[in-house]
C-alpha cells in the first residue's frame, strides 16, 4: 500500500466529491493531500510541485469534468517522462464504461465507480499500487 507520507493530487470539479475523497484519504492516514478543480488546475500544479522538487506521488481524478476532461488530463500526464508509471486513478460512474477503456489503454492505474465507500478505495488504491510496485 502507499506510504502515508505519499505526496498526493486530488482533482474533481464538485468540491462535495473532493472533500469526501480529501476525508477518506485522511482517514486512511495520508497526510499530504493537495486539491484541484479541474484539469487545468490540476495541470498547473502538477507543474508547480515538479518545479519546486517535490512531485505528486499519485493522481487521482474525476473521468467528466468541464474543459479538459480526467482521459485528456491522464493524457497529458502520461506525455511526460518523468510520470510515464506515476499512479492514476479515474473516478467514474456507473455510465461511462466506454471512457474506462480508454483510459485503459492511456495508461490508467485503476478506477474507483461512484459512489464509493472508503473500503472500495481501500481496495483500489491497493491495486494501483500492486500495479506500479509489482
Amino acid at each position: 500500500m502507499f506510504p502515508q507520507d505519499t505526496h498526493i493530487l486530488v482533482v474533481d470539479d464538485s468540491a462535495n466529491i473532493r472533500r469526501l475523497i480529501v476525508d477518506h484519504l485522511q482517514k486512511l492516514g495520508f497526510k499530504s493531500v493537495v486539491q484541484a478543480e479541474d484539469a487545468n488546475d490540476a495541470i498547473s500544479k502538477v507543474n508547480t510541485q515538479q518545479d519546486k522538487g517535490n512531485p505528486f506521488t499519485l493522481i487521482l481524478s474525476d473521468l467528466n469534468m468541464p474543459g479538459p476532461s480526467g482521459i485528456d488530463f491522464l493524457k497529458h500526464v502520461r506525455g511526460v517522462p518523468a510520470y510515464k508509471e506515476l499512479p492514476f486513478l479515474l473516478i467514474t460512474t456507473e455510465s461511462e464504461k466506454g471512457a474506462v477503456l480508454e483510459a485503459a489503454m492511456n495508461g490508467v492505474s485503476s478506477y474507483v465507480v461512484k459512489p464509493f465507500t472508503i473500503e472500495t478505495l481501500t481496495k483500489k488504491l491497493g491495486e494501483a499500487w500492486r500495479k506500479h510496485n509489482g
